[in-house]
């Protein structure tokens, strides 16, 4: 069953308005879409649809004193008029906290993107203001008549501070008389960076947008007084007819008391399966996710299908009832029985969406969760701390003996040997230490049980796991069953402050689902909880043994776009891994068998719960990768360890910084093997076109003298598989991926 969108139909017979005005300065009613109402892709893997509208921002005009110019029917405006507007940009941003180029990310960073950089203007002539943000750009009317369906896509890089900040994407279809309004923000909190999983947005609009031959986009910014906003690439597609998307998806821990207490990453084999005190087993497993239908037809009987893994076997298939979701509208699904694991065991739980139709876009309604079953560690969140702090700026926070903790329950006797937690930054100078403390509650009040020795903090022990023993006494590291908080305290020295500092800082996991188990303690205070806040990285280690002590690990490492820039040569070229850490320093030699570019080894025998340092290396340098932190890619082995590294993150080497193609695009991708190269130069140029298969090897070449603008179509029946479509105009080297299926 075909149904079309009524909101559409509306739009065009009625001009309806979309609801009541909320803010003065959008001069118009608008229709709100929370995060949760409306589609966003992260990260998508998937090659676009039919893209019939696209900027690069490559604006830059060496006519016009500041080095660029707006195209015609644009507009920027500061509504607040502070001078603090979206500005175009191809070079470092910087302020009183920021120094932040265009990222990787950013597929013609090169050629310019736009931005809010509001720590610049408010660090203006050495001097530091608070003014916000209120800003927004807005594109020409955009003709959609011919389109059925419009997807919004963009590519952002943001850090916000510090309260009551919006992002905000708007669309109009009668030049401004009504807005749609679509929160880009996420949720994501002041002070972090974009989360990977939300810098490639995508936004179905076609029911506000279809069909109409004036829609307009605008960008707004409120409300942020330092860091910056960056946005390249704003796209508009056509959907694809069956294109499910997965939006959200749950894996909730049966917690004993009638309620789930939200993911756990690595659990205890002995304080599992007991019977909870209202039903159901200690440490049953639901799983949910929530779908979205972002194609043109009607998916069809969509379910939830669930697949879980035991250390890389499957051992449960399973679907959920199922359920039709009409396009653009939204459902979810949930596995009715639970899952118990009874074995050690590295888990990792596939979800995704199966309907009648085939999916034009599987990468997009498909996700993973693991889960450790072990001996000894307890620990709600992973091994990836994507932020840290401590209680410096929250309520009575910010002094010497500070904790920030994560809670947790013991459902059976054990006996605890040692505490761990990730330990960041910290600054020297302020001669910080730190201690970690085991809480328990009793007779409605928490105490102080177990500590470890107090430790000085220094340079060995930033950005790294570490793990103390307690202080034992014969009986208090002997544990009942009960309600416990792991903490870490903290103190430092500063002559300014008299209640001291602390002088360093606790991971955060910003990735783990939970329920609302982390809270802090300030000196002389209440325990306070930080709802929706990231998880701490704190856990507690027991005096078990059972589990396997060691285990495998595969390596896989990336290299086809440096295969495709001509700076790795598959067959004369050498890579491997090395690793720098106890647990493991040699070296292994990788090789790729099937050619498509990406190199594997498995080395076998490695310690479980120890920390991994190692590099990539070709032809013996080893990659440039990280720049920052810690100079090794760091992981804490498991029992199932696969690992999906690219070359140096991705960068290659060689192409000047100063850009010569302004746009370049290959539509569609993916393609059945015919498809259209589109260039834009800035001046004319000599250009070669290629296209390079995943062993180096170039299968088609065309010579284009003397041109600013080209657009060619291949169709050489190319056999399916990934190809790179090369520009080479003498200056600069450009590459794009394109699937051939």
């Amino acid at each position: 069953m075909k149904r079309f969108p009524l909101a559409l139909f509306l739009l065009c017979g009625t001009g309806l308005a979309f609801g009541q005005v909320s803010k003065s300065q959008l001069d118009a009613p608008f229709k709100q879409k929370s995060a949760a109402e409306q589609n966003f892709q992260s990260g998508s893997l998937k090659g676009s649809g039919e893209v019939f509208w696209q900027t690069s921002f490559n604006w830059a005009d060496p006519n016009e004193p500041r080095g660029w110019s707006l195209p015609a029917g644009w507009e920027i405006k500061d509504i607040s008029d502070n001078g603090n507007v979206w500005t175009w940009r191809n070079d470092t941003i910087k302020g009183n906290f920021t120094t932040v180029s265009a990222p990787s990310f950013f597929a013609t960073g090169s050629d310019g993107f736009i931005a809010v950089p509001m720590d610049e203007y408010n660090s203006r002539d050495g001097l530091v203001t608070t003014i916000v943000a209120d800003t927004y750009i807005q594109t020409p009317p955009i003709d959609c008549s011919s389109k059925s369906s419009v997807v919004v896509k963009f590519t952002q890089y943001y850090r916000l501070c510090c309260s009551n900040y919006n992002l905000k994407m708007l669309v109009t279809n009668d030049g401004g008389v009504h807005w749609a309004e679509y929160d880009v923000l996420y949720g994501v909190a002041g002070n972090l960076f974009t989360p990977e999983k939300y810098r490639n947005v995508e936004v179905n609009i076609s029911d506000v947008a279809a069909g109409l031959s004036t829609v307009q986009i605008r960008i707004y910014m409120s409300g942020m007084k330092y860091y910056f906003w960056m946005i390249d690439d704003l796209k508009l597609a056509e959907a694809y007819s069956n294109d499910v998307v997965m939006e959200d998806y749950w894996l909730d821990f049966d917690g004993g008391f009638g309620a789930s207490i939200g993911q756990i990453n690595y659990w205890p084999l002995s304080q599992m399966g007991m019977d909870g005190e209202t039903s159901g087993k200690v440490g049953d497993l639901y799983f949910k996710a929530a779908f979205l239908n972002n194609g043109k037809d009607d998916a069809e009987n969509n379910k939830l299908n669930l697949k879980i893994l035991k250390n890389g076997t499957e051992i449960v298939n399973e679907l959920s009832a199922g359920n039709t979701i009409w396009s653009l509208e939204r459902d979810s699904q949930n596995i009715a029985t639970p899952w118990l694991a009874s074995d050690y065991g590295d888990y990792r739980m596939d979800y995704s969406s199966v309907f009648d139709a085939t999916d034009e876009v599987p990468t997009n309604n498909a996700a993973s969760y693991r889960f450790t079953v072990n001996d000894t560690l307890g620990h709600r969140a992973d091994f990836s701390a994507e932020t840290s702090t401590n209680t410096g700026g929250w309520t009575g926070g910010g002094n010497a003996g500070d904790m920030v903790t994560v809670d947790y329950h013991l459902y059976a006797p054990a006996e605890i040997n040692s505490m761990t937690a990730y330990i960041a930054g910290f600054t020297a100078a302020e001669t910080p230490q730190f201690q970690f403390v085991l809480m328990k509650y009793i007779d409605e009040v928490w105490e102080e049980f177990i500590t470890t020795d107090v430790t000085d903090m220094d340079s060995s022990y930033r950005n790294s796991w570490v793990t103390l023993p307690v202080a034992k006494d014969g009986e208090a590291e002997f544990l009942l069953p009960g309600d416990y908080k792991t903490c870490v305290r903290m103190w430092g020295v500063r002559a300014d402050r008299p209640n001291g500092t602390q002088g360093m800082n606790v991971g955060r996991d910003l990735s783990t689902k939970f329920g609302g188990c982390t809270q802090y303690y300030a000196v002389g205070g209440t325990w306070t909880g930080l709802a929706g806040a990231p998880l701490f990285m704190i856990g507690y280690n027991l005096n078990k043994t059972g589990g396997p002590t060691q285990a495998p690990v595969t390596f896989n490492v990336n290299l086809t776009k440096h295969i495709a820039n001509g700076e790795f040569h598959p067959g004369t070229d050498k890579v491997d891994v090395v690793g720098f850490a106890a647990s493991w320093s040699g070296t292994a030699d990788m090789a790729d068998a099937d050619g498509d570019g990406i190199y594997t080894v498995t080395v076998d025998a490695l310690s479980v719960n120890k920390n991994l340092e190692y590099k990539y290396r070709v032809n013996g340098i080893e990659e440039a990768y990280p720049t920052t932190g810690n100079l090794h890619r760091n992981y804490v082995v498991r029992y199932w360890n696969v690992l999906n590294n690219t070359f140096n993150n991705g960068v290659t080497t060689g192409i000047p910084s100063e850009s010569l193609t302004s746009s370049f695009s290959v539509f569609p991708n993916p393609t059945n093997g015919k498809f259209t190269v589109s260039v834009s130069n800035r001046v004319h140029a000599t250009m070669e076109i290629s296209v390079v298969n995943m062993q180096g090897q170039v299968i088609y070449t065309n010579r284009v003298s003397n041109s600013k603008e080209h657009t060619e179509t291949i169709d050489s029946q190319f056999a399916k598989g990934v190809y790179f479509v090369r520009v080479n105009n003498g200056t600069e080297v450009k590459i794009q991926k394109v699937v051939v299926q």
